[in-house]
């Protein structure tokens, strides 16, 4: 039971308290732990793009340089968290994905890969962090997935 067990990541408190209840899940049944980074860098708007005071290539300009700081710190991530559970003995897969239906990936990445039991954390990150985010998409994905979902506060 629960030996393949998903943990969408976005770097929040909730997040990593989520990897860690995952950590001790796995320790017990000796499972997988299958990481996941989605990256949804188009909601972001340059500051006067309402008002019209910026140009369509401009605001595409800093999606991109959004997009790619938000990607290496996604990258930077993966190594930190690959060895923190190397650390404690646990194999793991980390997935980085750039899309904009964060819901729709993480139960694409369930179903893929037949995961036991999602691990997901009650709220994500704040501010320019929800380019990474998970928030009230924990709530989406226990109604929405194939398999047990554990939210953690």
């Amino acid at each position: 039971m629960y030996r393949r067990i998903l943990v969408p990541f976005d770097g929040s408190k909730y997040s990593k308290k989520s990897l860690d209840h995952a950590i001790e899940m796995a320790r017990i049944r000796h499972g997988v732990i299958y990481l996941c980074t989605i990256i949804n860098a188009n909601p972001i708007v340059p500051p006067g793009s309402l008002l019209g005071l910026v140009k369509t290539s401009s605001r595409n300009e800093f999606r991109k340089k959004i997009f790619l700081a938000t990607k290496m710190e996604a990258e930077k991530m993966r190594r930190e968290q690959i060895q923190y559970c190397k650390t404690k003995g646990i194999d793991i897969h980390y997935k980085i994905i750039n899309n904009d239906n964060i819901v729709e990936q993480i139960l694409k990445i369930a179903k893929k890969k037949s995961i036991d039991i999602i691990v997901i954390g009650s709220q994500g990150l704040q501010g320019i962090g929800k380019i990474r985010t998970l928030g009230s998409i924990s709530r989406k994905v226990s109604e929405l997935a194939h398999c047990p979902v554990l939210i953690i506060r």
